[in-house]
């Protein structure tokens, strides 16, 4: 479990980095929290100083990674001795993806990932709604919370809508539950389930992700309604309202943009294709 004053060196370490580049690093705050091990952790350090991070952030059988180093102490292999270190502590794991993460705008983490053996995934992009006259959904589209009945459902949008194994989409749900502040729901059409979504509250922020239509009720309108629901919900507690959407191209966010969100930040992730 990391301590209270490492987590503090990495956050700080975070804000400096995000604010020389210009960006916004994806370090899965909330999951650095509940650590139960540090074997996932990577430091660099000098003269007592943390430098360098880099977190591996496993779901079931897939790993994320991302890291940054001190803009003073960039090109001195910092970076490349941590990376190393991860990939060989993955050699002894049954993994089936890594996927290397760095934001779209960051020119140094692009340069290094497309320096490695790993092709381009997809983009995650992360939206904040805009503030704008709300329509009261009066369509018969509820939102329930989940419960374990509602796991076989839940495995079959996370494969057909996000290509996400069933071992991980059992280790992603185990992490939601375990996050402080966060619902799960799932979507009902009529009386029948046809979907999910999440929302975690932190900090006058509320963060929808891991929303997903069955593909047999897509193009029904479903999609829109559910993004309004949760929008008047989540506005009428004073909340800024967040979305982290998957998508291959842009031409897919008009969903979430004719819901009243606009992209500010886009992740990037790349396949990583040996171990």
């Amino acid at each position: 479990m990391l301590t209270n004053n490492r987590l503090n060196e990495i956050e700080e370490l975070q804000h400096l980095c995000e604010e020389h580049d210009n960006c916004k690093l994806k370090l899965n705050g909330d999951m650095l929290r509940t650590r139960t091990s540090g074997q996932d952790d990577y430091f660099h350090f000098e003269n007592g100083k943390l430098t360098g991070f880099l977190g591996l952030y496993g779901f079931g059988s897939s790993y994320e990674l991302c890291g940054m180093v001190h803009p003073h102490y960039r090109n001195r292999g910092i970076f490349k001795s941590l990376y190393n270190k991860a990939l060989a502590s993955l050699k002894d794991r049954e993994i089936t993806k890594l996927l290397l993460n760095a934001p779209g705008s960051s020119a140094s983490g692009k340069a290094f990932i497309e320096a490695q053996p790993a092709g381009y995934s997809f983009s995650e992009y992360q939206m904040k709604w805009q503030p704008r006259e709300l329509n009261r959904d009066e369509t018969d589209i509820e939102l329930i919370e989940v419960t374990k009945d509602d796991l076989p459902l839940i495995i079959e949008l996370d494969f057909l809508c996000f290509n996400v194994a069933r071992e991980d989409s059992l280790e992603f749900m185990k992490t939601v539950k375990q996050a402080e502040d966060s619902s799960s729901f799932m979507i009902v059409n009529k009386g029948e389930k046809v979907g999910k979504i999440h929302i975690q509250r932190e900090s006058g922020r509320s963060y929808i992700f891991g929303f997903a239509v069955h593909p047999s009720h897509q193009g029904k309108g479903i999609g829109r309604s559910v993004l309004e629901k949760s929008v008047v919900l989540e506005n009428e507690t004073g909340r800024d309202i967040f979305l982290e959407v998957a998508a291959k191209n842009e031409n897919a966010l008009k969903l979430y943009e004719s819901a009243g969100f606009v992209t500010y930040q886009v992740q990037n992730y790349y396949d990583f294709e040996r171990l």
